[in-house]
């Protein structure tokens, strides 16, 4: 070995020690800032959020084969990930109308069994800090199917419950009379 090299060699060795010592120099840093992803809707003319953390997956222009007697809001059943699974319109659980026609997206929930909630649009998703979701004061003589908001572009956008939509599907569900 040269005396070159070893000179290169030590003068690395300086700098490696110097960077080290002086990241115990540097304040710690700072924790990450928890980010919660939505995938933004529309159902009935409406824009919503749905947490991406409620979702079992999302799908579109699945064949939904009409039931002749239900529930409000259901649409029939649909073959997903090799089950049957009923289907719901998003838009009639909300108490808003649909725009006509079979809605094209399917939001799928799993609580006990899998649910899917059929919208008309997907319009992409959203990444934004928990500190981005602002509490709801509760319409009053109305379920809470939304307890939350988030600001989007200009305006400010209801996140829907899915646990609690579900839950209320089921009890529907329940309270159906039977033939």
């Amino acid at each position: 070995m040269t005396h070159k090299n070893t000179s290169d060699l030590g003068q690395r060795l300086a700098e490696l020690r110097r960077v080290f010592d002086e990241t115990f120099a540097l304040p710690p840093p700072q924790p990450a800032q928890a980010q919660l992803e939505f995938a933004l809707v529309v159902a009935g003319g409406e824009r919503y959020a749905i947490r991406m953390s409620e979702l079992a997956g999302l799908e579109v222009n699945r064949k939904t084969v009409p039931m002749p007697a239900g529930p409000r809001g259901l649409l029939g059943l649909s073959a997903v990930q090799g089950q049957l699974i009923p289907v719901f319109e998003l838009a009639a659980l909300l108490g808003a109308g649909g725009r006509g026609g079979a809605p094209r997206w399917l939001a799928l929930h799993r609580s006990q069994e899998l649910v899917g909630l059929a919208f008309d649009e997907f319009l992409g998703s959203r990444r934004l800090p928990a500190e981005a979701v602002h509490a709801l004061d509760p319409a009053p003589g109305r379920a809470p199917l939304s307890r939350q908001a988030i600001q989007v572009d200009s305006g400010l956008v209801h996140v829907l419950d899915l646990p609690l939509i579900v839950s209320a599907v089921a009890l529907n569900r329940k309270e159906e009379p039977e033939p």
